[in-house]
C-alpha cells in the first residue's frame, strides 16, 4: 500500500510560442521515494559541491549531483548529413547508475514541450540554431521533433537541471538552453573525429553493396579513442556501416563530464567509414 502526500507550490504560467510554463511544479511524494520529475526547492548551484562524483554516494542534493549519473552520449556518423568532418550529435542520455534505461516518456510530463526550436530561438543564445542545425540534423529531416522528442525523452531526466534547482533566478526555458548548448560542449570537447583522425582512421571512399571491402576493425577504432581519452567506446554499426560512436561519462560536481569505460555492447566487427556526399 503506497501513500501519497501531494505538496502544492505556487506555479507562475508564462508562455513562449504558445507554450505553457510551470516555475514550481506539485510534488509528488509516493511512498518513501520522490518522483524524479517533481523535486523540493535545492541548493542553488553556486553553492553545490564541486567534488562530487556521480553514482557514489546516494545522500547528495540532485541539484548539486545528477541522480541518474551514468549517461552516454551518441555521435552519429551519417553520410548524408552534417559536416563532412564531423560527427553529429544524437543524444546525451542519463541512464541510473546501474546502468539501466529511464521511462520513454521522460521524467516531467509538465516540461514535455515540442516547440524546442521556438524555445532555443526565443533563448540568449544566438548561436544555437545555428550549431543545432549544423551539429544536431534529425536524418528525417525534422530537426524540431528531433530536438522535442530528445528533451522530453532524457533531458528531463537531468535533475541538475530542474527549474527548482535555480530558485529566484530561474528564468523560463533556462534549463532547455542549457541542456542543448552542454551537450554541444560536449561533443566539442569529445570530438570523435578529431580522434579518430589523429590515429590515421579517416572517411573512405564511398562503395556499394551490402559487404564494403574498404573497412577498418573494431580494434582500431577503440584503440584510437583510448589513446584521445583514455577509455574505449562502444560502437554501433548495421551491417559494417557505421552508425554512431558512444561515449560513456560520469560527472564531477553538477556538469563536470569525465568519461569513463563503457557499460554497453558493440555491434560492429569490420567497420565501413565512409565519405558524407554533404
Amino acid at each position: 500500500m503506497h501513500l501519497f502526500t501531494t505538496l502544492s507550490l505556487a506555479a507562475v504560467l508564462c508562455t513562449v510560442h504558445g507554450a505553457p510554463f510551470v516555475r514550481s511544479p506539485t510534488l509528488v511524494v509516493q511512498g518513501n521515494a520522490l518522483d524524479i520529475d517533481m523535486l523540493p526547492p535545492h541548493t542553488a548551484p553556486g553553492t553545490c559541491p564541486i567534488d562530487t562524483i556521480s553514482c557514489q554516494r546516494t545522500d547528495i542534493d540532485p541539484c548539486c549531483s545528477p541522480q541518474n549519473g551514468l549517461l552516454v552520449l551518441a555521435q552519429q556518423w551519417d553520410t548524408r548529413w552534417g559536416p563532412s568532418d564531423q560527427f553529429t550529435v544524437h543524444g546525451l542520455w542519463p541512464d541510473t547508475c546501474q546502468g539501466k534505461q529511464l521511462p520513454g516518456s521522460g521524467c516531467d510530463h509538465t516540461r514535455a514541450y515540442s516547440n524546442i526550436t521556438d524555445i532555443l530561438s526565443s533563448s540568449n543564445d544566438p548561436d544555437i540554431i545555428r550549431d543545432m542545425n549544423s551539429l544536431w540534423p534529425s536524418n528525417k529531416g525534422d530537426n524540431n521533433w528531433f530536438w522535442s522528442h530528445e528533451w522530453v525523452k532524457h533531458g528531463t531526466c537531468v535533475t541538475t537541471l530542474h527549474p527548482t534547482c535555480y530558485a529566484d533566478s530561474y528564468l523560463p526555458y533556462q534549463e532547455v538552453t542549457e541542456y542543448f548548448r552542454s551537450i554541444l560542449d560536449l561533443r566539442a570537447k569529445y570530438n570523435v573525429y578529431a580522434a579518430l583522425n589523429a590515429s590515421g582512421i579517416v572517411p573512405t571512399e564511398p562503395e556499394t553493396g551490402r559487404r564494403p571491402k574498404n573497412t577498418y576493425s573494431l580494434d582500431q577504432f577503440k584503440q584510437a579513442i583510448r589513446d584521445a581519452w583514455g577509455v574505449e567506446p562502444n560502437v554501433k554499426c548495421r551491417g559494417r556501416q557505421l552508425q554512431e560512436v558512444w561515449l560513456w561519462f560520469q560527472v564531477r560536481g553538477r556538469d563536470t563530464y569525465y568519461p569513463v569505460e563503457p557499460r554497453g555492447q558493440d555491434t560492429c566487427y569490420r567497420i565501413s567509414y565512409q565519405q558524407k556526399s554533404t
